[in-house]
């Protein structure tokens, strides 16, 4: 007798998730964002908010996009190892649905990427971070999970393309730090070259801290459909890849 869909993928995310507590993903992915806004928010604090910016506010937003990347390198590890130890190929041999794999994957990403976020909310909370309006805090959560859903299907298609963990967490590092550190996240656009300013306004990743720190603040600036356009385009694109990718395997 088959097993139920919805039995199979309980299993297959349970499994993942357990793993993620046995070695200490979620732990960490909790404790990181703290540690990150500390780094950041300490030593540029005074000079930001001697021009009357609330940094806490203002810098929360790109933490948990950073939190999300991270959420993203993990993800590619663990289809990474999936797929370098067989996982991929067992399950494939038995009757498990094709898409099941990876809707569990996804599912266990989920929660660590809401680990993530509310690790970041507790130490932006400490420091006067906060949301004013409801609708304006439902749309931060919903914002905030779509990128890390763009990101991880990105890096989960990575991860089981490669097979091996060491080049996927590579390959991810060099994209993301490029994109954190040449945003808006940490410092105005104002603040760097002319030359390169275009881009630091107009990159993913400065667009989704604009429009999570508009949200917060109880608006919705044109970047929030910016960034909202960015991450359905991203699902689709690498959505699209990660069927070519399965569609590819022996």
């Amino acid at each position: 007798m088959r097993i139920p869909a919805g039995l199979q993928w309980k299993a297959l995310s349970g499994r993942t998730i357990r793993a993620a507590l046995r070695e200490g993903d979620l732990p960490f992915g909790f404790a990181a964002p703290m540690i990150f806004f500390l780094c950041f928010y300490v030593p540029l604090r005074r000079s930001m908010e001697a021009g009357g910016l609330d940094y806490a506010q203002y810098l929360l937003p790109v933490i948990v996009l950073q939190g999300m990347f991270f959420t993203a390198m993990s993800a590619g590890d663990r289809a990474a190892r999936d797929t370098f130890s067989g996982m991929g190929t067992r399950l494939r041999s038995m009757p498990v649905r094709p898409w099941l794999p990876m809707a569990a994957r996804m599912s266990a990403n989920l929660v660590r990427a809401v680990a993530a976020l509310a690790g970041t909310l507790v130490i932006g909370h400490v420091f006067g971070f906060q949301f004013h309006d409801f609708a304006g805090a439902v749309g931060f959560l919903l914002l905030a999970l779509a990128f890390a859903a763009a990101v991880v299907v990105g890096a989960d298609t990575l991860g089981v393309a490669t097979g091996k963990p060491e080049i996927g967490a590579s390959a991810l590092l060099a994209p993301q730090l490029l994109l954190i550190m040449m945003s808006t996240g940490f410092v105005p656009a104002e603040a760097f070259p002319g030359w390169i300013q275009p881009f630091v306004r107009d990159q993913p990743v400065s667009q989704a801290a604009a429009a999570l720190r508009g949200l917060a603040d109880g608006e919705f600036p044109t970047a929030v459909a910016i960034a909202a356009v960015w991450c359905g385009g991203l699902i689709v694109l690498f959505a699209a890849l990660s069927v070519l990718v399965e569609r590819r395997r022996p």
